[in-house]
């Protein structure tokens, strides 16, 4: 029992980054109305690293407390999520993701995607304007913010070498 619960307990923690992201910090980490995409990047960053299964189940779940407050197109959420990770699963099989170059472009296009898909389900004007200011930007700050994990992750970007800077 005690091994099972060890491998639920990081899943939970995402879900419950999602739901922070969502509810309190979304608006306060937007740059003139580009919202980097925690559900979608941490559904790529759990589908470069598992299962298909676990890549859809997870999908599927963060769909769900990301669209928590969408009662309207909620299901469609979950499905575009659970198909990311599904997606993101297959690519992971064609591509070498060990460089961290492959992995960003696996996330840029992965979050482009999905910020396209969900701009089509719930914007019906302007979607072309939407998706060039929002989908595109949006993708941009993502892989942004993915470098600078992947940075800190390899160790590449410490603290003693900031303050080595100044």
């Amino acid at each position: 029992m005690e091994v099972k619960v060890k491998k639920v307990v990081p899943f939970i923690l995402y879900l419950l980054l999602i739901t922070l992201h969502e509810a309190v910090t979304r608006d306060a980490t937007a740059i003139y109305g580009s919202v980097i995409n925690i559900p979608a990047l941490l559904v790529l960053l759990v589908a470069s690293d598992k299962s298909e299964t676990t890549s859809a189940w997870f999908g599927f779940a963060a769909g769900l407390v990301m669209a928590g407050e969408r009662a309207d197109i909620f299901g469609w959420y979950a499905l575009a999520m659970a198909a990311l990770g599904v997606a993101a699963y297959h690519v992971k099989r064609w591509l070498d993701l060990e460089s961290i170059h492959t992995r960003l472009i696996v996330i840029a296009v992965g979050v482009f995607i999905h910020n396209a898909f969900l701009l089509v389900i719930g914007h019906r004007d302007n979607l072309l304007y939407l998706l060039l200011v929002s989908g595109v930007t949006g993708a941009v700050y993502t892989t942004l913010m993915a470098c600078v994990f992947f940075l800190i992750k390899d160790r590449k970007l410490t603290l003693s070498k900031i303050k080595d800077l100044f």
